[in-house]
């Protein structure tokens, strides 16, 4: 038995890709499509909102989103370096060699979070990050311009979202 989304869900899901993916159409109609499949798999699951990051955080990590562990700062800053190429951004962490040890002791990836959110919104970004209930952080970002979209989508999905100057 598959999980079937009415008309308001599957447009927001729709346009939280669109977006996630900074006008990447191709990159936006494969993750949809990878989406849909997984919910076409999905046996004796709800549609609910907690279910539905999952999946989503599944099909965008390391592409249009960052899932990390609560202390996995190192983690954190490539994921952001990776996801931050696609706007020809280059985040400035604070030090020379983000994989020095005693930089990295001595941060923690909510520190990072903000420090990436506010560089991003000087971009005209807004990062995004959800309560994944557990230790662990995951989100996305998308063009400031779109944050009411976003702040809608949350709420037809039912999302508890935040921006990234407010890590869960």
């Amino acid at each position: 038995m598959a999980i079937e989304l009415d008309d308001d869900a599957q447009d927001a899901i729709g346009r939280l890709f669109a977006l996630i993916n900074l006008g990447d159409t191709a990159q936006t109609s494969r993750q949809l499509s990878l989406f849909e499949e997984a919910l076409e798999d999905a046996e004796g699951e709800e549609a609910d909102a907690e279910a539905l990051l999952w999946q989503i955080k599944d099909i965008i990590d390391w592409e249009s989103g960052f899932y990390v562990d609560w202390k996995d700062a190192e983690s954190f800053i490539g994921c952001m370096n990776q996801l931050c190429e696609r706007i020809d951004l280059e985040i400035d962490w604070g030090t020379d060699d983000t994989e020095d040890e005693d930089f990295l002791e001595g941060t923690s990836v909510p520190e990072l979070m903000e420090i990436a959110a506010n560089q991003l919104r000087v971009a005209g970004c807004t990062l995004w990050n959800w309560d994944t209930g557990g230790e662990a952080y995951a989100g996305w970002f998308t063009r400031s311009e779109d944050d009411e979209e976003m702040i809608e989508i949350a709420e037809t999905l039912g999302l508890d979202l935040r921006t990234g100057d407010q890590p869960f």
